[in-house]
């Protein structure tokens, strides 16, 4: 893959208050592609698979009500590069990246500083997609089921070993398989970053800042089976489980590919009818991606430090945010993404560190005149630390049944709940008689209760709720370290470290399986325990 960029960039001072900073980035990222052309490029989504007629004729003998047999078409397969066309895919041509930004001086100690620019994600190696180009050959030991042996240690592969059939079956490449390909026609993705702040020096050596940063992503990348879905008016409306569906999509019919595809699942006498309406039946999913996805990010950020001075420094950040995202379905046949807070969202994160040398000893405020043997001891100490503390992240919910307010869900992850649920869990399941014993809710008979185990079904429950959150980090990573100094030119220095130092457990999500007996109770742990570390470093 070939990349080229070229960038103008300039500083223009237009006063001794006011500085511009100006310029503007293009970027041109090739496509991806392979010496010898192996490679898929692509789906030709409108001619004829090579066993459309066979198929078409064997599909009229016993065709299915729902597709009529004028209306059942085996179209599309897979396309390959060649010496006319080896790149993947077309590459992006506009990727134009202006940047603005500016610093104002009010007064000596006050500084305003703001900026915008837009940046490219760039792909690298990506669409690296060979079916074709590699074939696995299993060992038959036995045609017969053991009574007689065709393969050994000795001559495992006595009917020889298949070789790679390339691009040469061209359309029929991968039938009755799962496919991935990736559009010709993709962009780059983009993000839009701002931020805007003013930093004020206070008096003692400290510094003040305040911004807001926004960021906007989009043309984003989503994998996704937009292509081969099961048609949306097949599947159930219904919040629980529709049998009647259920049983109508996996019905086994008669198989039109019958001996047209050997060695798939497509290939026997009978197949499901959740298959033959597919819009593309002769495969499986067809993974390819939408290049549409988009995020919204934005934060209020608080810096204070105080610079090293005096045997001391700290620094303390605080950032209050929020990141939203559209980038996922919540069915496979919806044409618009979920509006969702992203994986990443942590709405407040506080981080406080600092370095003090302890003022005690040879050379510092407190006994700067200790002999030499007691300040080997008690001299020359130094104390740091980091204390992270921050929201949890989100966590997903799967296609599970709900009858209770989605808005009121909320997760509370820590040590005392580590033996309990962490969440409301009466919601995912009935109440009825049904699942009752002498007229009370049985637990085990709610985990079996078969309506609650949705399938072929249109989800409205979404996929994540801001109370739904991993546990909240408070976390602090300690160290001591003493310096020896032995001669002028020759120093020890003794570190300990105390990664988490009061060895606080950070515990994994909650089960999220409502048939689990474990449904809503946190099992593992996510982080180390307390990790003390001592080294000896020599200075010379």
């Amino acid at each position: 893959t070939l990349y080229h960029g070229v960038f103008f960039h300039d500083d223009w001072k237009i006063s001794r208050k006011l500085t511009l900073n100006l310029g503007l980035r293009y970027e041109y990222e090739g496509a991806t592609n392979e010496r010898y052309n192996r490679n898929v490029i692509g789906f030709d989504q409108t001619s004829a698979s090579p066993i459309e007629a066979a198929a078409k004729a064997a599909y009229a003998t016993a065709p299915i009500t729902e597709v009529p047999v004028a209306n059942f078409n085996v179209k599309g397969g897979l396309l390959f590069a060649g010496n006319n066309n080896r790149s993947f895919w077309d590459a992006d041509t506009n990727n134009f990246q202006p940047r603005v930004g500016a610093a104002y001086k009010l007064n000596d100690k006050t500084v305003l500083r703001g900026g915008w620019g837009t940046f490219t994600v760039p792909f690298v190696m990506a669409g690296i997609n060979q079916p074709g180009f590699s074939s696995p050959t299993n060992i038959v030991a036995s045609g017969d089921a053991g009574l007689t042996f065709q393969a050994n240690l000795a001559n495992p592969f006595p009917l020889g070993v298949a070789a790679p059939p390339g691009a040469s079956q061209g359309l029929a490449t991968f039938m009755g398989q799962n496919i991935t390909f990736l559009p010709r026609d993709i962009n780059n993705t983009q993000a839009q970053r701002w931020e805007f702040g003013v930093q004020r020096e206070l008096p003692g050596q400290w510094l003040f800042e305040l911004s807001y940063v926004g960021n906007r992503g989009y043309d984003g990348v989503v994998n996704t089976n937009i292509l081969n879905t099961i048609p949306r008016q097949y599947l159930s409306p219904s919040s629980v489980r529709d049998t009647t569906v259920i049983n109508f999509l996996s019905a086994n019919v008669t198989n039109p590919f019958r001996n047209l595809i050997p060695g798939t699942g497509l290939n026997g006498t009978t197949t499901s009818r959740a298959q033959l309406l597919r819009p593309f039946p002769q495969f499986s999913t067809i993974t390819t991606i939408r290049n549409d996805a988009s995020s919204n990010y934005n934060s209020a950020q608080l810096k204070l430090e105080r610079r090293f001075s005096g045997g001391y420094t700290v620094l303390t950040s605080y950032t209050f945010s929020k990141f939203l995202e559209r980038g996922s379905f919540l069915n496979e046949s919806d044409t618009q993404f979920e509006r969702r807070i992203s994986n990443a969202d942590v709405p407040h994160r506080l981080v406080v560190s600092g370095v003090w040398e302890i003022p005690f000893g040879r050379g510092r405020k407190f006994a700067g005149d200790m002999n030499r043997a007691l300040d080997a001891v008690f001299g020359g100490w130094q104390a740091s630390g980091i204390w992270n503390w921050q929201s949890g992240l989100p966590f997903s919910l799967g296609n599970v049944y709900y009858n209770g307010d989605p808005t009121k869900l909320t997760a509370t992850i820590d040590s005392a709940h580590v033996d309990s649920t962490s969440f409301d869990i009466s919601g995912f399941y009935f109440h009825d008689a049904t699942v009752q014993t002498n007229g009370v809710d049985d637990p085990a008979k709610q985990r079996a209760d078969t309506r609650i185990r949705l399938a072929n079904n249109i989800r409205v429950l979404p996929s994540q709720f801001n109370g739904f959150r991993q546990q909240k980090l408070n976390l602090w990573d300690l160290s001591l370290n003493k310096n020896f100094v032995v001669t002028e030119k020759l120093r020890f220095q003794l570190r300990g470290e105390f990664l988490n130092a009061f060895n606080t457990p950070v515990f994994n999500s909650p089960n999220t399986d409502p048939t689990s007996s474990n449904f809503g109770k946190v099992t593992s742990q996510n982080n180390l325990a307390r990790n003390v570390q001592i080294g000896l470093k020599m200075i010379f």
